[in-house]
């Protein structure tokens, strides 16, 4: 069976889903692999606005990965946008920032991993929220 292109949903329905928001293609690149390899079934986005079209389309991921400072769209703002869409899906937002420098809504964002990150507390958080 072919690969799945890349920043598009894996043909297969193994593991729970994943949305990656992140400006970094590299970073993007290694986590989807590494995500499809644990079992996860990952869509990944370079373009905040990107995302929110396919998730306002009625995608729904079981969690999405957010990084926060984006040169687009600000997590802050993305997030925003999900709410006034209605769109309930659990957020971990990726930065380097502080976490109390950043402004997000504690209901939608249930965990926070600063970068660079550890890659087994990344997954562990990961299992957590889409379990």
């Amino acid at each position: 069976m072919p690969a799945a292109p890349p920043g598009s949903p894996d043909d297969k329905k193994s593991g729970p889903s994943v949305f990656i928001v992140d400006d970094d293609d590299a970073l993007v690149e290694a986590l989807s692999d590494l995500l499809r390899e644990e079992g996860y079934q990952v869509e990944a986005h370079t373009v905040a606005s990107e995302a929110l079209a396919r998730l306002t389309a009625g995608t729904r991921p079981d969690v999405i990965l957010l990084d926060y400072l984006m040169p687009e769209m600000k997590g802050d703002a993305f997030l925003a946008a999900l709410d006034r869409a209605g769109i309930d899906v659990p957020v971990m937002v990726l930065s380097a920032m502080n976490e109390s420098r950043l402004d997000v809504p504690v209901r939608r964002v249930r965990a926070m991993i600063r970068k660079p990150f550890d890659l087994e507390k990344l997954l562990d958080e990961l299992s957590r929220l889409a379990a």
